[in-house]
């Protein structure tokens, strides 16, 4: 009996994947800075933060959000492309 378990391989998500995540997760706190943070007045408790205007916090946000989207695919690309050059070398 053959004992060889086929896993399955998801590709590495392309850059305009990587893109759209990260303008959806942009966006996300566009939304929770207008409906949250400014209509229950939260930014009474956060230092640097201007209402209406571009502040330290959409600075931070612009930075931390694509730099977590993106790392957060590399280690998963290594990965695939160890797996997939595994599987096209003959076996011994």
């Amino acid at each position: 009996m053959n004992n060889q378990v086929k896993k399955l391989i998801t590709p590495p998500s392309p850059l305009t994947v990587k893109i759209a995540i990260a303008i959806t997760l942009l966006n996300s706190w566009v939304i929770f800075e207008e409906t949250i943070v400014d209509r229950t007045r939260l930014w009474h408790y956060m230092p640097f933060y201007r209402v209406g205007l571009f502040c330290a916090w959409d600075v931070l946000a612009l930075a931390v959000i694509p730099a977590v989207v993106f790392s957060a695919f590399a280690p998963l690309r290594g990965a695939v492309s160890r797996i997939i050059r595994r599987e096209k070398l003959p076996n011994k």
